[in-house]
């Protein structure tokens, strides 16, 4: 039995100076695990103490017959960074859709593009399928990602989409008679 693997032997009788030790000992080594994922110092110091309590707490799930207990604890903190980036990535996308509610879109429309007939018309020159992908991601808001799942068509099509449609937009509309913003 490897060093790692006979200390959690004792945290199983509940020895917690074992623990401390072992907690010191790897400390940098669990850091330089998060950090690396979230890059982000403070985050990454919150990520390890999480470990370490998920660690305490969990340590009768640990079967050494499966492997080193210190890829067991490695994973644990790879899995705990990951899950924080995905949170905040949750948390951005959210507040975006929240605010982009805040938009009195028609107030926006009518007020800040006085050039809206020239891109109307150039829009409505676009193939149906152009129209309808452009319109998703640049007034709803969505990603082309979201677009491809709510329409239920390739991320390619419409990347296919937006792509051939902005081409015969800029063609369409002469950049100089607009008054941009």
């Amino acid at each position: 039995m490897n060093k790692g693997n006979y200390a959690i032997a004792y945290w199983d009788n509940g020895n917690e100076e074992h623990f401390k030790i072992f907690c010191v000992e790897n400390h940098q080594t669990l850091l330089r695990i998060a950090r690396r994922i979230v890059n982000d110092q403070q985050i990454a110091e919150e990520i390890v103490q999480d470990v370490y309590l998920e660690v305490w707490n969990k340590r009768s799930y640990f079967q050494p017959d499966k492997g080193k207990f210190s890829s067991w604890v490695n994973q644990i903190t790879r899995n705990r960074a990951i899950d924080r980036i995905k949170k905040e990535q949750r948390h951005f996308n959210e507040t975006v859709v929240e605010d982009r509610h805040l938009v009195d879109r028609e107030h926006y429309i009518q007020e800040d593009f006085s050039n809206k007939e020239m891109i109307f018309g150039a829009l409505q020159a676009l193939k149906a399928e152009q129209q309808e992908v452009l319109k998703l991601i640049y007034i709803d808001g969505y990603s082309q990602a979201e677009v491809a799942a709510k329409k239920k068509i390739p991320l390619g099509t419409v990347k296919s989409r937006v792509r051939l449609g902005m081409k015969k937009l800029k063609e369409a509309i002469d950049l100089s008679q607009l008054e941009l913003v």
